[in-house]
């Protein structure tokens, strides 16, 4: 939660939460996250800079359905190791050379 909300659920003005960051009188642990200040303690495994991560995989053909996914599993693999956390993940079975048939929001 950040500091303007906690503020506001316990009842202080957030000039008043605002400077008591500043001093260092919370009664709770604080941390930034870019620009704010979150209450409570940050979320452990995930980096905290980090943004949406989306893994997308593709194949050419429905036959390789298999292949499409062991790539997913591969990149979610690398991803986690390297402490992200997957928010998404886009597969699409199909190729170029077929054109826009399939794609959402594409007319053909």
């Amino acid at each position: 939660m950040n500091l303007k909300g906690w503020a506001a659920a316990t009842g202080i003005s957030y000039a008043t939460a605002r400077r008591r960051y500043e001093s260092g009188t919370l009664p709770v642990p604080t941390y930034r996250l870019g620009r704010l200040i979150m209450v409570g303690e940050p979320v452990t495994g995930v980096v905290a800079d980090a943004a949406q991560v989306v893994v997308c995989a593709c194949v050419s053909s429905a036959g390789q359905e298999v292949d499409l996914a062991r790539q997913v599993a591969r990149v979610v693999t690398w991803a986690t190791s390297r402490r992200r956390v997957v928010s998404r993940v886009v597969t699409e079975v199909g190729s170029a050379f077929d054109g826009p048939q399939g794609v959402p929001g594409v007319a053909a």
